[in-house]
């Protein structure tokens, strides 16, 4: 019979192999840098780069638990949660009234559009674990757009009808975009060569696959030209300290 000195002892040592386990391989850490966006497609024209900001956090779990040898000490698998603008200066349609119909007025606009995303990457880190080290990864991300600013409006008169309300730039693009992300970078100890904080630095290019452009309700067909292929990209440098737990 097992006594119950027996099992406390193996539920304690189970308890501790887990938390050794789930707990001594996460990384925690947080960043904020700048993106240099720009949008592609058949709709885009006369388009130019538009500088914005990224901050966010993001968890790294190990694997050297799951997998033994060197594979297990380079890989992890990481999860962010980032808040950033993106964009470009492009042609981009208004609307103007002649006589009894509307029309586009096309004109250089600077389009930014803000995106919360969630990028999920493989991350294989190369050097010495207690001096400099390098990274390379890359994944795939989903990101959901929560607002847009044409030349510094959010909304504008689609109908010229003083009883109508205003339509939001966000209405003109759809709220969801997916695409893949990569890139490498370095990080080094502070606090010390035992310190568990680490300063990192990183470059990063993401594109997405996912047209953004929404075909404008209630408004002339002339206008489909401009909106229906929209893709993102962005170059991002990124700049953030890590604390492994």
């Amino acid at each position: 019979m097992v006594s119950f000195k027996k099992i406390s002892f193996l539920l304690i040592s189970g308890c501790m192999v887990f938390t050794n386990t789930v707990f001594a391989q996460f990384t925690g850490g947080a960043h904020l840098g700048l993106n240099a966006s720009n949008l592609r497609g058949s709709s885009v024209e006369n388009n130019s780069m538009l500088l914005g900001y990224n901050i966010g956090g993001y968890a790294n779990l190990s694997t050297e638990e799951m997998f033994k040898g060197e594979f297990g000490e380079i890989f992890s698998l990481q999860v962010e949660l980032n808040v950033e603008t993106k964009g470009a200066t492009m042609d981009y349609p208004s609307i103007e009234s002649a006589i009894d119909t509307l029309v586009p007025n096309v004109s250089s606009s600077k389009i930014n559009l803000t995106y919360v995303t969630v990028p999920i990457m493989a991350k294989f880190t190369f050097g010495d674990k207690k001096g400099l080290m390098y990274f390379a990864e890359g994944g795939f991300y989903g990101a959901g757009l929560f607002g847009v600013v044409v030349d510094g409006e959010k909304k504008y008169d689609h109908d010229f009808n003083s009883l109508t309300d205003k339509r939001n730039y966000r209405d003109d693009f759809d709220g969801y975009d997916y695409g893949v992300i990569f890139g490498g970078g370095a990080s080094m100890p502070f606090g010390g060569r035992k310190s568990p904080w680490r300063a990192f630095g990183e470059l990063r290019y993401s594109i997405g696959f996912s047209s953004i452009g929404e075909y404008r309700e209630n408004t002339p067909e002339s206008f489909e030209p401009y909106v229906k292929d929209i893709n993102v990209s962005a170059i991002s440098l990124v700049f953030g300290v890590s604390y492994t737990f």
